[in-house]
């Protein structure tokens, strides 16, 4: 994978994820809330690209595993050097089980044919990759992602948390 590290401004490539997520998702009736003012306002230096893809491919999980009339909330929070950004949703949760997996590629843990189409639909699906992905560009950039979650539960709805963390690059 190539990069093209140039100065970032974090708050634009959420909002670029957030507008390519809500087209992908149109007629799902998830309530997106996005703190920019949690957001650093200065740029660090990295692929924004990248960045905007790793952003989509954790927002796009959070569709595909949060039931229509559910919610997905982002904010950020400044560290030393580094920013944290954290996507929370209103889904069905990560087993314990699968927690230390689902950044492993292909272990991809819901059905395809259930893939983001309805509130009875919404329980994921595809391949398995696309959080590796984010995994991989992250590290190539210095910086991580996990998750932690309460557990499954298709009634309760337990919900997610993914904690992405972007170093904060003063030059390239």
């Amino acid at each position: 994978m190539e990069f093209h590290f140039q100065p970032v401004w974090l708050a634009q490539v959420v909002q670029a994820a957030a507008r390519n997520t809500l087209k992908l998702s149109s007629g799902r009736e998830i309530d997106l809330q996005i703190d920019y003012d949690t957001i650093p306002k200065q740029p660090t230096f990295a692929d924004p690209d990248r960045m905007i893809q790793v952003i989509q491919k954790v927002l796009m999980n959070a569709v595909k595993y949060t039931p229509d009339g559910g919610y997905i909330v982002v904010h950020g929070r400044e560290l030393p050097g580094i920013v944290e950004v954290m996507v929370k949703d209103s889904g069905i949760g990560i087993a314990t089980s699968n927690l230390p997996h689902i950044f492993e590629p292909f272990s991809a843990l819901g059905d395809a044919s259930l893939h983001s189409s309805g509130k009875s639909k919404f329980k994921g699906g595809g391949p398995g990759l696309g959080l590796p992905i984010a995994k991989g560009i992250l590290e190539a950039h210095g910086g991580t992602i996990w998750a932690e979650s309460d557990g499954y539960d298709e009634k309760t709805y337990p919900g997610s948390t993914f904690h992405i963390m972007i170093p904060m690059h003063t030059e390239p």
